[in-house]
C-alpha cells in the first residue's frame, strides 16, 4: 500500500497525462456543470456578472452577421450572448453534458460535441474564442495543433480571442498537499472516497493541481496543468502560425493590460492577403 501510494503522490514529470478521464466522466461532467451555472463563483465559468460584462465587450468586437465560433463553451453562457447580439453563433465542447444543457437553454446558435483538438473547419468564422484560460491547459503540442486548426478555421482578417494566467498567477500559485474524506460521495466520484490533493509548481512557469481519488474498488487520479504567459511570450508562439498580435488587455472582459494581473487576454488576428 505504502509503495503504490508513495508512486500515486510522486510529483509527475512535466505535462504528464493520466488514464482516467477528467472532462468527460458522467459523474465529474455532471459536478462540472452545477459549477458553470452556480452564478456566484469562478470555478468551472467565471462568475455570471462577470460573463455578462465580458461578453458585451467582446460583442463590440464585430457587427452583428457575424459568423463567431466559441470552443470549449461549456453550458453555452457566452454562446447564448453572443447569438442574442446578432452572431451566428457555433459552440463546441466536448462534454454531452454541458452541450445538452447549452442546447435546451438556446435554440439559436448552433451546438457541437466535439474535441476542439480534431476540428476541422476552413474558412468558416470571423471570430474563434476560447475563454476562460483553457489555452494554458494544454501541452506545447496540443497547443500547436489547437493553434494550426484555428488559423484554418478562420477568414482572412478573422479574429481569435482567448486568455491564459499570466506569471503573476504562477508566482504566486503556493505549493502544498490536502486530504479530504467523503462518506457519502462528492465532486470526484458518487461513492465514498478519500480525495489526496497536491499542487505544484514548475519552473517552465506551469502549475499543476493533481488528485488522486481512493474509493474501495481502487484509484483514479486527475491532472490539471496551467501553463502561464506573459503577453510577449504568448504572441511569439502564436506568431509562429502566422497570427499577428491586434490587441492585449488584462482580462476578457477589455481591462487595461496590467503588470499586475494573475491573467492576460490577447486578440489574434489572420492577416489578409498572402499566408492568410
Amino acid at each position: 500500500m505504502y509503495a503504490a501510494l508513495n508512486t500515486l503522490l510522486a510529483r509527475p514529470a512535466l505535462y504528464a497525462r493520466t488514464g482516467d478521464a477528467f472532462w468527460t466522466d458522467p459523474h465529474i461532467s455532471q459536478g462540472m456543470l452545477d459549477a458553470h451555472l452556480n452564478p456566484e463563483t469562478d470555478a468551472a465559468s467565471r462568475n455570471h456578472a462577470f460573463i455578462a460584462r465580458s461578453a458585451a465587450w467582446i460583442r463590440s468586437l464585430l457587427p452583428a452577421g457575424a459568423d463567431v465560433l466559441d470552443i470549449g463553451c461549456g453550458p453555452g453562457l457566452y454562446t447564448r450572448r453572443f447569438a442574442q447580439s446578432g452572431w451566428r453563433v457555433t459552440g463546441m465542447d466536448f462534454s454531452e453534458w454541458s452541450i445538452a444543457y447549452a442546447r435546451s437553454q438556446d435554440a439559436a446558435s448552433r451546438y457541437v460535441v466535439q474535441d476542439y483538438l480534431q476540428m476541422a473547419y476552413e474558412a468558416a468564422f470571423d471570430l474563434v474564442t476560447l475563454i476562460w484560460c483553457d489555452y494554458g491547459a494544454l501541452t506545447l503540442q496540443e497547443r500547436h495543433e489547437l493553434l494550426k486548426r484555428v488559423w484554418r478555421a478562420l477568414r482572412p482578417g478573422g479574429l481569435f480571442l482567448l486568455d491564459v494566467f499570466s506569471e503573476v498567477f504562477w508566482a504566486g500559485f503556493a505549493e502544498r498537499t490536502s486530504w479530504e474524506r467523503h462518506d457519502h460521495g462528492g465532486f470526484w466520484s458518487p461513492k465514498p472516497h478519500l480525495c489526496l490533493q497536491a499542487s505544484y509548481r514548475y519552473p517552465e512557469r506551469v502549475t499543476l493541481d493533481r488528485t488522486v481519488v481512493l474509493t474501495a474498488s481502487g484509484t483514479r487520479s486527475y491532472n490539471i496543468w496551467n501553463t502561464c504567459f506573459t503577453a510577449e511570450r504568448l504572441l511569439a508562439e502564436a506568431a509562429r502560425f502566422g497570427f499577428a498580435g491586434q490587441a492585449i488587455y488584462a482580462d476578457v472582459a477589455g481591462a487595461p493590460a496590467s503588470d499586475a494581473s494573475e491573467t492576460c487576454c490577447v486578440i489574434l488576428q489572420k492577416p489578409v492577403g498572402p499566408g492568410g
